[in-house]
């Protein structure tokens, strides 16, 4: 590529190759083609059959893809892009710059009649964008979200180790069956999937998929522990939290059209939502809802809530523990001041003391005992991510 009359813009890829399958880099604009260059990793897509794409929340992000080179996804949220001499005339940049114009000759053709209405009404009649999103994600078609959250799963799997699903059936299932036959709203089937990741989480997508990680389930002393994450996981899909999330995140006016009747706008950000929905993190209040609905499908159940604080005050240790290994006083209160601000150890405190209030009223015994099947799943797990590090090693020495 010609880097003299190159043109450069912040950019993000898709691939497998990339840590955790997507990186930040520089998209570089030369006479041949697109360059998008991360610091382990470069890729070039020709001019000739590039695509362009808008997409992302009010079609802010543009995506470069190409037929020789399927795999990867590059986009960036600079549409200066559209700009640069060498794409002039293209036919891709000509199709993006029309359907651009005819987005924003929509938006502000009808704005003028329809906005102040629609705005009105809809903090009048749902009283906030929580209660919109909500509404406005329950019109969303039950195989649709089925299908984004499978859509979203599978770009997920070729990017991660997951424990095979048979497997993972046999061994989860009988700490999860319990839970999935208390659940109240069975819009959706559940799937469970654990993967080899030592952080302890575990997340929940659109439709009922579920990821538990191998770091949970080994940190977990009991299976109620391990019960009580999955019970609040189950919450979040339930309460469509993911979809709410994304549906909020597309605004007012597209939220204010989904629910007089046209989801076009809407459809369009679910169909780019899976960056999102991968790398999200839930509003306190979403977060206290999963708390609440998580803790009452555990005692449908019969499953000690307790499990559930039990592993927040896990979650507590481990922070505590992080932060001790910082030697540098300024860096380790700078990492306090961080986990304040973005809602970590004092909202975990804050949900414990919310939850003990009502394990206050509750029976300290008779619950169920899934301890044997517990074991059995912390066991083949421990097996897996022993295997996947030997596999590694193999590898790294074969290089």
């Amino acid at each position: 590529m010609d880097m003299s009359l190159s043109v450069t813009f912040p950019a993000h890829a898709f691939h497998a190759s990339l840590p955790n399958g997507r990186a930040s880099g520089t998209l570089i604009v030369g006479s041949m083609g697109i360059e998008f260059v991360h610091a382990t990793t470069t890729v070039t897509l020709p001019l000739a059959g590039l695509e362009l794409k808008l997409g992302g929340a009010s079609n802010r992000l543009i995506f470069c893809t190409h037929p020789a080179r399927p795999e990867w996804q590059i986009y960036t949220a600079d549409h200066g892009l559209l700009k640069v001499p060498a794409l002039a005339g293209h036919p891709a940049v000509q199709a993006v710059g029309g359907a651009r114009v005819r987005h924003h000759s929509m938006v502000w053709g009808s704005i003028a009649a329809v906005l102040a209405l629609i705005v009105a009404a809809g903090f009048l009649l749902y009283g906030s964008l929580d209660a919109m999103s909500a509404m406005a994600a329950r019109r969303i078609p039950a195989e649709w979200e089925q299908k984004l959250g499978q859509s979203v799963m599978a770009q997920y799997r070729m990017q991660h180790e997951l424990l095979d699903d048979k497997e993972t059936k046999a061994l989860l299932g009988p700490l999860t069956a319990p839970l999935a036959a208390a659940m109240a709203d069975k819009r959706h089937a559940l799937h469970f999937h654990v993967v080899n990741d030592p952080a302890i989480n575990a997340f929940a997508l659109p439709g009922g998929y579920i990821v538990v990680n191998s770091g949970l389930i080994l940190k977990a002393s009991r299976a109620e522990e391990v019960q009580g994450v999955i019970g609040h996981e189950i919450a979040h899909v339930t309460g469509q939290h993911g979809l709410r999330a994304v549906i909020r995140s597309t605004g007012v006016y597209v939220m204010a059209q989904a629910l007089i009747g046209d989801a076009s706008g809407l459809l369009a950000a679910l169909a780019n939502a899976g960056p999102l929905l991968l790398n999200q993190k839930y509003s306190r209040d979403f977060e206290r809802e999963a708390d609440a609905e998580g803790y009452a499908l555990l005692k449908r159940a019969n499953v000690d809530p307790r499990g559930m604080t039990d592993f927040f005050r896990t979650i507590l240790e481990e922070e505590k523990k992080q932060l001790a290994k910082i030697e540098d006083e300024k860096a380790r209160v700078a990492m306090d001041t961080a986990m304040i601000y973005f809602g970590s150890h004092p909202e975990t405190e804050e949900r414990i003391a919310g939850l003990e209030k009502k394990m206050a009223k509750d029976p300290r015994s008779g619950w169920r005992n899934d301890s044997a099947a517990f074991l059995a799943l912390q066991a083949r797990v421990k097996e897996f991510v022993s295997e996947k590090e030997g596999e590694r090693e193999n590898n790294d020495k074969g290089q």
